[in-house]
């Protein structure tokens, strides 16, 4: 009875464990991967096997036949690539903006961000930050922020084509306000006003293609105003000084200035923008004021036509011939503007002083004899005269407008 039992059980227990075996087996990751991966393998030989086995299995093309297995396992294999490069080259959105904030968020190369219209975050190669704003077509179009790989700020305002375009803000690396105005085409273009690294203003004006052009003011590092005029390729129009009275200049220089007088001859050094104006007596003049009748730029470089020149050959380039080169005796006016601009290598003119205020002098004598060699050219009504070392120099230390 015993050894019926003992068999009975024996066969139950090798009827359970089969089941169990089989059930452990359908539950086992390692099944169902193995068997994936038999199917597949059993597609993809089907499918490759594109060899053609009658007419039937074979497509007509104007004067070929293509296998229709063929053609299948090209269109399969397209569309796998295709999504690979949705999924891993431009991938889809990634998430959400933080707690409390619905933008969502790009790469900056992903496929979604050229349908999506709206306010977006966008990420650059590394997964930082760098514009949130609007954004229509894949680009930045409205109203948005730019940052750079450290989160800092630098730009924020109106975007035209991912460009700046329309009113907006650009700062130092920083983070600091570097000019806030008009922009085009990423360059400052309009009304605008350009701040130092330290927070002072710079300028206030015009700007034409990122350069200055045009009227505007600017101001010391102070932040007080020294000069209230025009300016052309990012330099002072000193020209606008000439045929004003002193009372006027004054009002366009507003800077700290030294001035030199002697019977005839009225010099203002306006040390703030480098630059000396030499005004005559108007005693002659009904209304007897003293009138600006050249300028000196105490600057060893000039623009014109768009462009610095710096040799005395750019600029008779630039000039023409000159109207006359050679040595000249030096007047009160040219010895005070050589004093201030000369550097190494100029020998400074012999002046006697004396000081009437702080930064007012009367000027007994100079040295009359004293010779310079110039070059003189005209162009657009006035004659500009370049002060060289010497005749065998190829540049000057600055230049006169009258």
């Amino acid at each position: 009875m015993n050894q019926m039992w003992n068999v009975l059980f024996g066969a139950m227990r090798a009827r359970v464990a089969s089941i169990w075996t089989k059930l452990r087996l359908m539950f086992s990751p390692t099944f169902w991967s193995t068997r994936g991966v038999t199917v597949l393998r059993g597609f993809f030989a089907r499918l490759l096997d594109v060899r053609p086995r009658n007419k039937r299995d074979y497509y007509p093309v104007l004067n070929w036949l293509v296998s229709k297995r063929l053609a299948f396992a090209l269109v399969v294999a397209l569309g796998v690539v295709s999504l690979w490069y949705v999924l891993s080259v431009s991938p889809l959105t990634l998430r959400a903006g933080s707690a409390g904030d619905a933008t969502p968020t790009y790469r900056y190369t992903s496929f979604a961000l050229k349908f999506h219209k709206g306010d977006a975050r966008i990420l650059d190669a590394d997964n930082r930050e760098a514009y949130v704003g609007a954004v229509s077509e894949g680009r930045a179009n409205g109203q948005g922020k730019l940052f750079d790989e450290t989160g800092t700020p630098m730009y924020a305002g109106a975007f035209k084509d991912s460009m700046y375009e329309g009113q907006g803000e650009a700062y130092y690396p920083s983070g600091a306000l570097r000019y806030k105005g008009a922009f085009s085409r990423n360059l400052f273009h309009g009304e605008g006003m350009y701040y130092r690294p330290e927070g002072v203003l710079e300028y206030a004006g015009e700007y034409v293609n990122g350069v200055r052009q045009g009227a505007g003011m600017l101001y010391n590092t102070g932040g007080n105003k020294i000069f209230s005029g025009h300016m052309r390729q990012d330099r002072i129009v000193y020209e606008e000084f000439i045929g004003k009275t002193a009372p006027e200049a004054a009002e366009m220089y507003t800077g700290r200035s030294v001035t030199y007088t002697s019977d005839d001859t009225y010099c203002a050094d306006m040390r703030e923008i480098g630059a000396v104006y030499e005004a005559r007596s108007g005693a002659d003049a009904v209304d007897e004021e003293w009138m600006v009748e050249r300028v000196y730029v105490l600057e060893d470089e000039i623009a014109i036509g768009g462009k610095t020149l710096r040799t005395m050959n750019e600029i008779a380039a630039a000039l023409g011939e000159p109207t006359y080169l050679g040595e000249t005796w030096l007047a009160l006016s040219d010895a005070v503007a050589a004093n201030l601009s000369a550097g190494p290598g100029i020998e400074p003119v012999d002046i006697e002083l004396q000081r009437n205020f702080e930064d007012a002098y009367t000027v007994t004598s100079y040295d009359e004899n004293r010779k310079m060699y110039i070059y003189a050219f005209e162009n657009d009504g006035f004659v500009y005269t370049f002060y060289c070392e010497s005749g065998t120099s190829e540049g000057f230390f600055m230049y006169s407008a009258e």
